[in-house]
């Protein structure tokens, strides 16, 4: 039995197939930031992920399957590639200090505001929680092999090492702010997977990049690997100073460290394409000089609430508790998100 799916990278339909025969297929998915309970849009792409899975197992093939929780450096503007903004943990940590305050923190519920990691472990295990009542494969292997749910704050001795060597290949550089970037002219496939120019996203860049980012940059695209910064929430000594690494980043470490340099099925939202997956791709085949990082990108698309888009900042989405709050069986919630 052959299975097929569109190739977000080729824009084809196309087979998905190990590298080698009867060697397991290896797919990595993006999954939650953990500072929040996960909405059903989440979900769905995970979801879509788990089906795609069983289905490649019911079609005889072994799945090695590789599912991050992501609990440090994603950051509230980080879809300009910048690490703009604010780390959502410190987002999540002044949400619990105001439900404290109000008394809306459930009895029985002990967390500290101020503790990042706290606030991590508290959301990735009702995370946990709801990936198995909504049947996600992944979250009952990784009670056996924890690896399998991956957090970045446990790899980041390998994304150091990982940005020494972009450095030393030439493909990122320190730039007047301490800030360590990718130089994305230096990979000239940036742009293949989501469509975009160099040109084009030049042209752009008023919209999406800080005067002040495009003043260290060599191009407005280049993206953050590590940024130095001794006063925020999460940070780790490096050779560029104490700070915390680029979210993009993270995803390429944990999928090399648990998988390989390079991978058979990569899956995530729409969203991921540009820039987070766009950026994956280039410091992947970048820092191991392979010819693909993942063969295949499946991705889903959005949720949508009264035709928009389901989103923690515009407040339009519900979680999988508050769905069940409404009486809906987890089974009947599955169907309906992946179908």
């Amino acid at each position: 039995m052959i299975v097929r799916v569109t190739n977000t990278l080729s824009r084809r339909l196309e087979s998905i197939e190990p590298r080698s025969p009867g060697a397991p297929i290896l797919f990595y998915s993006c999954g939650p930031t953990v500072y929040d309970d996960a909405h059903v849009g989440n979900f769905r792409s995970f979801l879509n992920a788990d089906l795609l899975r069983r289905t490649l197992e019911f079609a005889g093939h072994r799945v090695r399957h590789v599912m991050n929780i992501t609990d440090v450096g994603h950051m509230t503007d980080d879809e300009i590639a910048d690490g703009g903004g604010e780390d959502k943990m410190a987002v999540a940590g002044r949400r619990i200090a105001d439900a404290k305050k109000a008394g809306a923190i459930p009895a029985g519920v002990e967390i500290d505001p101020r503790d990042p990691v706290a606030i991590a472990d508290f959301y990735a295990g009702r995370f946990v929680e709801d990936a198995k009542r909504l049947g996600l494969k992944v979250a009952f292997e990784a009670d056996s092999d924890p690896s399998l749910m991956p957090r970045p704050t446990r790899l980041i001795p390998q994304m150091i090492s990982l940005v020494e060597r972009l450095i030393e290949r030439g493909f990122a550089y320190v730039a007047s702010d301490g800030v360590v970037y990718f130089d994305v002219r230096r990979f000239p496939d940036y742009g293949k997977l989501s469509g975009n120019t160099l040109d084009a996203l030049r042209e752009g860049a008023g919209e999406r990049v800080s005067a002040a980012n495009q003043a260290v940059k060599r191009h407005p695209a280049d993206f953050m690997l590590w940024k130095p910064d001794p006063a925020h929430l999460m940070k780790w000594p490096s050779p560029w100073g104490e700070g915390y690494p680029g979210w993009h980043l993270e995803c390429s470490v944990m999928a090399a460290a648990l998988l390989g340099e390079e991978i058979d099925l990569h899956s995530g939202g729409e969203d991921n394409i540009f820039p987070h997956h766009e950026c994956e791709i280039a410091q992947s085949r970048c820092a191991f000089g392979t010819p693909s990082f993942a063969r295949t990108w499946f991705h889903t698309r959005h949720l949508f609430v009264e035709s928009q888009k389901m989103s923690k900042s515009r407040g339009n989405f519900f979680t999988a508790r508050d769905i069940f709050a409404k009486g809906a069986t987890p089974a009947a919630l599955r169907l309906e998100l992946v179908r």
